[in-house]
């Protein structure tokens, strides 16, 4: 079990990691689990799930389910690809400028 969908394309947009990246070439893998830990407890009796900080609906993600959409930070367009083998493949999202 890992992270989760969610919480995974916020950490990397929030870290500005590619997450097609291999995790053996991530800079500073400290950092990011330090930050899903901040993430997770900042979280962790809410319901549902916020990356951003903000919990007015349909402002809570940064990349995650927002395909085509606008990043929220550049305003490029947000893309989403299925990543991974069957039956582990997930969607995931990124903002090709933010997380070059």
């Amino acid at each position: 079990m890992g992270i989760g969908n969610v919480y995974k394309a916020g950490l990397l947009f929030l870290r500005g990691i590619n997450p097609w990246l291999p995790v053996g070439e991530v800079a500073d893998v400290a950092a990011l689990v330090s930050l899903a830990q901040r993430l997770l407890e900042a979280n962790k009796e809410r319901f549902g799930m916020i990356t951003t900080g903000v919990a007015r609906r349909g402002e809570q993600t940064w990349v995650y389910g927002r395909a085509g959409r606008p990043c929220r930070r550049c305003s490029t367009p947000v893309k989403s690809a299925d990543q991974g083998r069957n039956p582990e493949e997930r969607i995931t999202y990124w903002c090709p400028r933010c997380q070059s």
